[in-house]
């Protein structure tokens, strides 16, 4: 008869290299496996990181993080997949819920209007769909397109901190 092998504890997690931890900040999350414990990426998003390299100050990032959480209250950006099949609403939507998702998208209309046309898209682009200042349309004929993305971005979000009153 063979011997069984015995489950060995888990080990601890691999977290990757270190030059990984130089590239953002990470928070370490608690599983479901005791003693294993998961780090989370907190600055995801283009605009924390500008902001945690000292690209931006704090009023435009306060600026920024208010206009992205009305851009996702609007639901105005894109929704890649369901986590679960409960989420689905059933029957008739709230109609609290549809007027406060008009008038997120009346706001976020409203700061864009503000704002201006060019400078408008660059806020759409980065803080409202995450997407890095030198991917923005306006600089692609650009030598330099992240430091001039990045002066956009700035002058972008100096006008929203003015629409704010920051």
């Amino acid at each position: 008869m063979a011997k069984r092998k015995r489950k060995k504890p888990p080990d601890n997690a691999d977290h990757g290299p270190v030059e990984r931890h130089q590239h953002g900040i990470y928070v370490p999350v608690e599983t479901k496996t005791a003693g294993v414990v998961a780090l989370r990426n907190v600055t995801v998003d283009p605009i924390s990181t500008y902001h945690r390299r000292g690209s931006i100050s704090n009023q435009q990032f306060l600026a920024a993080d208010h206009f992205a959480a009305r851009f996702r209250q609007a639901q105005l950006t894109a929704a890649y997949a369901k986590m679960r099949f409960n989420d689905l609403p059933l029957g008739e939507p709230n109609l609290n819920a549809l007027d406060a998702i008009q008038a997120a998208k009346q706001h976020v209309r409203s700061a864009l209007d503000f704002v201006g046309f060019p400078l408008a898209k660059i806020l759409e682009h980065v803080v409202g769909h995450s997407h890095t200042a030198g991917s923005w349309t306006g600089v692609n004929n650009s030598n330099r397109p992240e430091q001039d993305g990045m002066a956009a971005l700035r002058l972008a979000l100096d006008g929203l901190r003015k629409y704010y009153r920051l």
